[in-house]
């Protein structure tokens, strides 16, 4: 299959390689109801000094609600020159078994057709949406999918949206017999899987759940996916960086004003919507992007509204009230996608 054949867990394969820790899963923008695609260009292209791994259509993009034309739309996105640096998991969500079969499925034939400008790392899968699914239930559903497509598998941990919880022992049983599980990210807030201390092979373990970034690093976890590096990839970069180099007091420092920025912009999108994920990092990459013009500028959400102009004024104060200054210009004005 020429759309993956790029991502093999062999010589040439993208764990094959030295580990970047540093992914973001990226917000999407939108313009009367459709992707924007240069407006998402220009995004990518402000981050890529500092973030060059992205996960197309996770939650943070608002991937539970987009329709299959819509990852298509990702797709095409994700074939032009502006992705070229980049490397990309594709989120293929379902709420059950066969749904994540068939959004799998069509990921890859699309991307057999017309392949990825970056590198495809494969497809993001969750366990199937069910509080009461039993850990046999959720590992069939996991090897099912690795039976119904060829992609590499990053499996997310996600009870927030599935109700239900991957044990250490399900995973570890899992990675032993399918080395086409290449990655696991937990958002759970639990870290369970990366503090079991079981064989993990080659599988690279990121935590997507927000705070204590220089601790993830300490505690198990090769590095992170989150959604914050929409906004604070380069301060992100920077604690990776210290913690090499063992500067920890300084890496701790600010791990912990990031994470305090986060919690506060959480915050304050709890109250303007259904995915604070996607709000809160669309309104600080909207001040980012806009500068001193921010609140004059609408920013669309996935379902055709807008931010409100008082959660965008909101945001600001919080970044810089946390000594994330924003310059006047934006990057709109200066970034060459």
């Amino acid at each position: 299959m020429r759309g993956t054949k790029q991502c093999d867990n062999g010589e040439d394969g993208i764990m094959a390689q030295a580990f970047d820790p540093l992914w973001s899963p990226i917000i999407g923008h939108y313009s009367a109801g459709q992707l924007d695609g240069p407006r998402i260009a220009a995004h990518v292209a402000a981050l890529r000094t500092d973030l060059r791994q992205f996960l197309i259509a996770g939650t943070t993009g608002d991937g539970w609600q987009l329709t299959q034309d819509q990852i298509d739309q990702w797709l095409a996105l994700c074939a032009t020159p502006a992705w070229s640096h980049t490397t990309l998991l594709i989120a293929a969500f379902g709420a059950d078994t066969q749904a994540v079969i068939a959004r799998a499925k069509h990921i890859e034939a699309r991307i057999a057709e017309t392949p990825l400008a970056g590198r495809y790392a494969g497809l993001t899968i969750t366990a199937q949406i069910d509080p009461d699914a039993t850990q046999a239930a959720i590992a069939a559903h996991v090897r099912a999918v690795v039976d119904a497509t060829e992609s590499p598998l990053a499996v997310y941990q996600l009870p927030q949206v599935t109700g239900c919880t991957i044990a250490p022992e399900t995973f570890a049983a899992l990675i032993a017999d399918h080395p086409r599980i290449t990655m696991f990210k937990d958002t759970s807030g639990e870290d369970a899987v990366a503090k079991a201390g079981l064989p993990r092979g080659a599988v690279r373990y990121v935590r997507g759940a927000e705070g204590g970034y220089l601790e993830a690093l300490q505690g198990g976890y090769d590095g992170w996916l989150l959604s914050s590096g929409n906004v604070f990839a380069r301060q992100l970069r920077d604690v990776a960086s210290l913690f090499a180099v063992g500067d920890i007091a300084a890496a701790r420092a600010l791990s912990d004003r990031i994470g305090n920025a986060v919690t506060a912009l959480f915050a304050l999108a709890a109250d303007v919507g259904t995915n604070p994920f996607a709000d809160a990092n669309r309104a600080a990459d909207h001040i980012r992007a806009h500068g001193a013009a921010a609140e004059d500028r609408p920013s669309e959400r996935h379902d055709g509204s807008l931010l409100p102009v008082a959660f965008i004024a909101g945001a600001r104060d919080v970044l810089e009230a946390h000594g994330f200054a924003v310059a006047d210009d934006g990057y709109l004005a200066t970034t060459v996608v």
